[in-house]
């Protein structure tokens, strides 16, 4: 008989643990592996965890109540304290340990800009924390650990407001400006990843579908992500929660809708429909764990429900406020913890891709620390969606440049992010031709593209990384060539594989200081195209590829041309077309791969074996592009 869990005790249906934090349960007796499968999936009880509290405050009235609830277990809401003033129409926002509320209409009718806080371990009534830049009510929040963002609003009398301003959630003080939403709207949903947060629907003048989002690290005004696309998807007067990956835009005006929407955060995209809420509903207010949204309130209404977001499907009951109300405020102590700061050294970046339907490609930067293992935070976003493209680096920038755009376009867009800065990348120029499926390589000052399709292309062209600019011709490859992948060392740059009419194995090189066409290098261990590559300053690396599909990694001595050597075997389970490499000066990283892979694999580049599991993509895709500031060229 095989055994089940719990721990060697052999059951028919074995428990899941209650977690995790502190009051949860794992009863039985756990090996190491099994409680490492429960700690991955979010469930393990973790000693000093508190489970997640939601609280839902003020509201129509105006009210000042604020009740609390236990994320994790369904209940009717407790009272938790009192606002320092009624107010209804306002937003909340927080991190693990405190609730900011802010904006809304007192007693009086009064738009009000004051911000007010709660601590979540204690319970009470609030606490004053600093003034929103402008003064507005039917505002929206979200919040990573670290920042609480309030966009939109209205002066009750007509005016309405694009402003986004943010607090320091650990500090206390008014409110800093932000940047500008895409509209003016009010009445609208709000949620976040550790990274980005949006916000969906609203009414401007009249009801609207956009979503858009901000790089919740940065400043700056809004970005179109998408539309709000499930009947009905004029959505003002939603709800809207989050998981670090799911965002979930709930009802609608009027009423008339019970409608339940999911996007992927770190993806640009139109809604996918999730289910359905317990009744329909306006004037509600989200909140969520890391695992469950819950959705409280309404006009008229006490009603308090819950989704699990990582599934679809309808609601389910979860118990009652202690007082009907809408236009009120949720907020949670699991909110979304902020991304790690990039190191100063060994980071790679993987960017854009083709991902998983029913977000088919993605503007997504992702990055790891090199040196270390584990999974991909969010970095910030590119200029536009791309795959097929071609990334490079310097110590301090990293470039993409080339690919296909979500129409399916091809492009010649050069756009760049600096390593020590979250958020969206920057227009840098352009390659001198439009194509796709280009290869790259770079030293410390300059980023080569080379090959692609409109043809397939023979053209090399680079630009100066320090500066902004259009490409400048600089030579021509072998033969015209689609899906090569390159490398470098500092002065030499290589380029392998790749497809003409079939699958190719040649390798060939340029001196990236100098102007000139590409010489004959050698030949891989085999003919193949999409594969990765990366590089410390002698050793050029060379993996996987779709032409058969293959796990072969081989290697090359950069400073004298000859055939690759085999240097082992990518992980076996993992997809390895249409992967991305980059690297440190010793270890060696591949992310993404065929069918929309998400793992991540490593190598040490000075010794030869096989690749050794590193963690995973926070979103699978191929055809994206790497880059590191660490690699063979610099």
């Amino acid at each position: 008989m095989s055994q089940q869990w719990p721990g060697g005790l052999i059951r028919k249906t074995p428990p899941t643990p209650t977690g995790p934090f502190q009051d949860g349960s794992a009863t039985g007796v756990w090996t190491l592996d099994q409680m490492n499968y429960w700690l991955k999936q979010g469930l393990w009880p973790i000693a000093g965890n508190a489970a997640p509290i939601g609280l839902f405050g003020g509201g129509s009235g105006p009210s000042n109540v604020i009740d609390k609830i236990i994320i994790a277990t369904a209940a009717n809401a407790v009272d938790f304290g009192d606002l320092t003033q009624t107010r209804s129409g306002l937003s909340g926002a927080s991190s693990s340990t405190r609730a900011i509320w802010a904006g809304g209409t007192n007693a009086s009718a009064v738009v009000q800009s004051t911000g007010y806080y709660s601590t979540f371990a204690t319970a009470g009534n609030t606490a004053t924390f600093g003034v929103l830049s402008v003064a507005r009510t039917l505002l929206t929040a979200a919040s990573n650990a670290v920042r609480a963002v309030f966009g939109g609003g209205s002066n009750g009398s007509g005016t309405l407001y694009n402003t986004i301003d943010y607090y320091t959630i650990a500090t206390t003080g008014s409110a800093t400006d932000f940047g500008d939403l895409i509209n003016t709207p009010y009445y609208f949903g709000a949620c976040a990843s550790s990274t980005r947060a949006l916000f969906g629907g609203g009414y401007d003048g009249t009801y609207t579908n956009v979503i858009q989002y901000i790089t919740i690290a940065s400043t700056g005004n809004a970005t179109d992500f998408g539309d709000l696309a499930v009947s009905p998807n004029s959505a003002g007067q939603n709800a809207a929660c989050a998981s670090d990956t799911r965002g979930l835009f709930a009802g609608n005006s009027g009423g008339a809708s019970n409608t339940i929407q999911y996007v992927t955060i770190a993806t640009v995209g139109n809604s996918t429909d999730f289910g359905d809420l317990t009744v329909s509903r306006e004037n509600f207010a989200g909140l969520a764990s890391s695992t469950r949204g819950v959705f409280g309130g309404g006009d008229s209404s006490n009603v308090i429900d819950y989704v699990t977001i990582a599934s679809t499907g309808n609601a389910t009951d979860f118990g009652d406020l202690t007082i009907a109300r809408g236009s009120l405020a949720g907020c949670s102590s699991a909110a979304s913890a902020v991304q790690p700061t990039p190191t100063s050294s060994e980071i790679a970046v993987f960017m854009g891709g083709s991902a998983n339907s029913p977000i088919n490609y993605t503007d997504a930067i992702q990055y790891i620390n090199i040196a270390t293992t584990g999974n991909s935070y969010f970095f910030g976003g590119l200029t536009q969606i791309t795959y097929e493209a071609g990334g490079c680096a310097s110590s301090t920038r990293f470039l993409i440049g080339g690919g296909t755009n979500g129409a399916g376009t091809r492009t010649n867009v050069i756009s760049y992010g600096t390593f020590s800065t979250f958020g969206q990348n920057t227009d840098f120029g352009d390659l001198t031709t439009i194509r796709s499926r280009v290869a790259s390589c770079s030293n410390s000052t300059r980023g080569v593209w080379a090959g692609g399709i409109l043809g397939p292309s023979n053209v090399i062209d680079y630009v100066t990384i320090a500066t902004t600019g259009n490409a400048t011709d600089f030579g021509d490859t072998t033969q015209a060539t689609q899906w090569m992948t390159g490398c470098a060392s500092t002065t030499r740059g290589l380029f392998g594989g790749g497809f003409t009419s079939v699958a190719v194995n040649v390798i060939q090189y340029i001196t990236i200081a100098s102007a000139g066409d590409a010489t004959d290098f050698g030949d891989l261990t085999a003919a193949n195209y999409a594969m990765a590559a990366c590089s410390s300053s002698t050793r050029g690396i060379f993996a996987g590829g779709q032409s058969p599909t293959t796990n072969v990694i081989a290697y090359v001595t950069i400073a004298s041309a000859g055939n690759a050597t085999d240097f082992g075997d990518l992980i076996a389970s993992a997809a390895s077309g249409g992967m991305a490499g980059a690297s440190s000066s010793t270890r060696g990283v591949f992310g993404g791969g065929s069918s929309s892979s998400n793992n991540i694999q490593y190598i040490t580049i000075a010794s030869a074996g096989d690749a050794i599991d590193f963690g995973d993509l926070q979103i699978g895709v191929n055809d994206l592009a790497g880059a590191s500031n660490a690699h063979g060229g610099i």
